[in-house]
């Protein structure tokens, strides 16, 4: 039986599909919760998302969330300290197996650092990745296309994708699984997302609850996509949307409306 309230101290939301809804943008009334939420206090309101820095930054202080939130899969930023407190870097050799996949297979590639994006992709990727938004109408920081990611990235790699507008990600996905060792692979719809093997969604809510001194008991967490499945497992509390996919919904302790129709605001009323 599913309880009806919660003790809850933390709250994490994805994104996409999460807190924005299909058209990447906020349900006006979800915005009113979330903004509530945050100004009660009486419950700590943060983000975990898959998106990079650059999508992710504009947004947190859109929000005035002043409390660390989780980014490109489980890097931990302190927004009052100005820096990154956790990440754990792709290391070099994943790095080189990674790419080999991707020529085999003439895929791009996403370098994700503590700061930026960079891009290995094709013209029509690329115009793709360039065009998204924080937010729908609201303008971000453009990531950087580059020639060679293993020669062009400044700085530590945190996570990177193999990115394609295909059918068949699935084969891509298998070899990741194969041929590199010690990572974590989430397939998504468009991409394969590769942290190394500690780091994802649900590291990052313990590691945030422990520098924020909450039980992870009194901890919710809100998603809707494969790469929230250790977000929701690690959590005291997991809510699924609905358009989320069976995987999510089965480990889920409630799934509530979609994100056009303000499932996260069906959340909220679990908590007492």
């Amino acid at each position: 039986m599913k309880p009806n309230s919660m003790d809850c101290k933390l709250i994490v939301s994805d994104i996409d599909g999460t807190l924005f809804n299909s058209e990447n943008h906020f349900l006006p009334t979800t915005e009113k919760a979330v903004r509530n939420i945050i100004k009660k206090k009486k419950s700590v309101f943060t983000l975990s998302t898959g998106r990079s820095f650059i999508y992710t930054y504009s947004l947190i202080e859109y929000l005035n969330i002043d409390v660390p939130y989780a980014y490109s899969g489980g890097t931990i930023y302190d927004p009052q300290a100005g820096n990154v407190i956790y990440t754990n870097p792709i290391r070099s050799d994943q790095i080189g197996e990674i790419v080999l996949i991707a020529k085999k297979y003439n895929v791009g590639l996403l370098a994700h650092t503590y700061n930026n994006l960079f891009c290995q992709v094709n013209n029509s990727d690329w115009l793709n990745v360039s065009s998204r938004e924080w937010m729908k109408d609201r303008p971000t920081i453009l990531p950087l296309r580059i020639k060679d990611i293993k020669n062009d990235v400044p700085d530590d790699i945190i996570r990177l994708d193999l990115f394609a507008e295909v059918n068949w990600l699935s084969k891509v996905f298998d070899d990741v699984n194969q041929f590199v060792t010690d990572v974590n692979v989430v397939e998504m719809n468009r991409r394969i997302e590769i942290t190394t093997g500690e780091i994802d969604k649900g590291f990052a809510l313990k590691r945030i609850a422990d520098h924020l001194d909450i039980p992870i008991k009194n901890t919710m967490a809100i998603g809707d996509s494969l790469n929230d499945i250790s977000l929701l497992k690690a959590a005291g509390f997991g809510v699924a949307m609905q358009t989320a996919p069976d995987e999510l919904k089965n480990i889920a302790d409630v799934v509530v409306p979609s994100s056009d129709e303000g499932g996260l605001e069906k959340a909220f009323q679990i908590i007492r």
